[in-house]
């Protein structure tokens, strides 16, 4: 019990990570006023911004040391790091503050958002600034560039991407005689590890579970699923050949993914940690033996890292394996995390403040560092040749995951649905799942979330005037 204790005391403490697929966790500190800088100081014209972001932990340690970097290679720029909140915390800050002038230059968001920001006329496109310097793209991962472009106009550009991944505790496979380099690769193969995980005493206690499932993020899990089946979630491409009318994520795919979850949680095969608000309870439950595995971003892996190096977890040897999928699956994620937005309504010299420091971001160099120092992948292909990603890779071969998840995608595979109010209907998809572990029909609970969605969807259209 001590030493439980303590591993949830040092995780909570180390991790309490901010969401990086679906946008529901919370950080420990979010700016209660939300601050702006000045244009530039009398003294010497360097243009001081503001970036609201949404990191945590090792995340946030990481993006504090490349924006002290950039701060310190140059006398023209000064950026402010100041912690908002969540995704969706820093998204509804931002439109509580539009129209007052209290916004800042820069603003980091989820995948989420793209076509709110696009539909809200708050933003200036980066393919303005591209465009004007001829900006080479070359050596940018074309399906995360893609997933960000509209029309031909990339309007935010990727800085964090992320993917869901299974976490497991390779002993537990050992014990039970499970091949501890073999992790279960579809909702099938789960099913199947957790009638040997899962132990029950005589007395119908469960001392173990198989799995923690978390609802947060469960949502965001949903949507890549999907994508790996090539399941559409709303229509029109996804929303992508033409803005979406109507969500269609309730087609067999989607009912499979629901009935699983139900089954594992009724069981008692899995730990439901719930909302999961500050982002680490799925985690504490496997680091505290309550459960063999788990499904969380990789955007956790630098931060768990550091507890592991710790040495306060024991009996704990860390396997990492791609999200599990619906059998038949031959597609891949889309890239999840975070993407940045130059805000329109500061003055000129700021966007192009706010553009000089996304183009040190998105370099080579300091993404193969923030790759070393989050567990986000880089977006730019030869940042996996620099030192620093190959070092990283070398002592934490778990960071290749999420990168091999992706880069294997078909080049013609789906991407992630453009949603206007993605907010709502991701909240639509939590509240099913919380409903079909409390005992209602998955299919009936997906069901009548689509018919809301849809709801949601035409409302939205009809606001924007589309």
């Amino acid at each position: 019990m001590k030493r439980t204790l303590a591993f949830l005391a040092i995780l909570l403490l180390a991790l309490g990570l901010a969401a990086c697929g679906g946008g529901t966790t919370e950080g420990p500190e979010a700016s209660a006023t939300p601050q702006v800088g000045t244009t530039a100081t009398p003294s010497g014209g360097t243009v001081e911004i503001s970036f609201w972001h949404a990191m945590t932990a090792a995340n946030q340690d990481t993006l504090k040391a490349l924006t002290d970097r950039f701060n310190a290679s140059q006398d023209e720029v000064k950026v402010k790091l100041q912690f908002q909140g969540n995704y969706e915390e820093n998204l509804n800050k931002l439109l509580a503050a539009r129209g007052g002038g209290n916004v800042p230059a820069l603003i980091q968001l989820d995948e989420a958002s793209i076509q709110r920001m696009v539909d809200s006329g708050l933003i200036t496109p980066v393919q303005e600034f591209i465009d004007r310097e001829r900006y080479d793209l070359s050596d940018f991962i074309e399906r995360i560039i893609s997933y960000y472009t509209l029309k031909d106009t990339l309007y935010g550009m990727p800085f964090n991407v992320s993917n869901p991944i299974l976490y497991y505790n390779k002993l537990d496979f050992l014990e039970v005689g499970l091949d501890p380099e073999r992790p279960p690769r579809t909702l099938d193969e789960v099913r199947q590890y957790c009638d040997k995980l899962t132990i029950r005493e005589s007395s119908g206690r469960i001392s173990r579970r198989c799995i923690s499932l978390e609802i947060g993020d469960g949502s965001w899990y949903f949507e890549e699923v999907l994508v790996k089946y090539g399941a559409l979630y709303v229509n029109n491409g996804n929303g992508r050949d033409a803005r979406a009318s109507e969500a269609v994520f309730n087609g067999p795919e989607g009912r499979e993914f629901f009935q699983w979850w139900h089954d594992l949680v009724t069981s008692g095969q899995a730990l439901n940690v719930g909302r999961n608000p500050d982002g680490s309870q799925h985690f504490v439950a496997m680091g505290a033996h309550q459960v063999s595995m788990t499904i969380g971003t990789s955007a956790a892996l630098r931060s768990i890292f550091n507890v592991l190096e710790l040495g306060q977890v024991k009996d704990v040897e860390l396997g990492t394996g791609p999200l599990p999928g619906i059998e038949g699956s031959s597609g891949g994620t889309s890239p999840g995390g975070g993407v940045l937005w130059i805000l329109k309504d500061r003055p000129q010299a700021e966007q192009e403040a706010a553009w000089k420091y996304i183009k040190y971001l998105v370099d080579p160099q300091q993404q193969a560092d923030w790759y070393a120092g989050s567990g986000y992948f880089p977006i730019r292909r030869s940042a996996y040749d620099l030192p620093a990603a190959k070092e990283a890779e070398a002592k934490y071969p778990h960071l290749k995951v999420a990168p091999q998840q992706f880069l294997e995608t078909p080049p013609d595979a789906m991407q992630g649905p453009l949603v206007g109010p993605f907010v709502a209907v991701r909240e639509l998809i939590r509240r099913a799942i919380e409903q079909t572990i409390q005992g209602s029909d998955p299919t009936q609970v997906l069901d009548a979330a689509a018919r809301q969605a849809t709801e949601e969807i035409q409302e939205y259209a009809e606001r924007v005037g589309d």
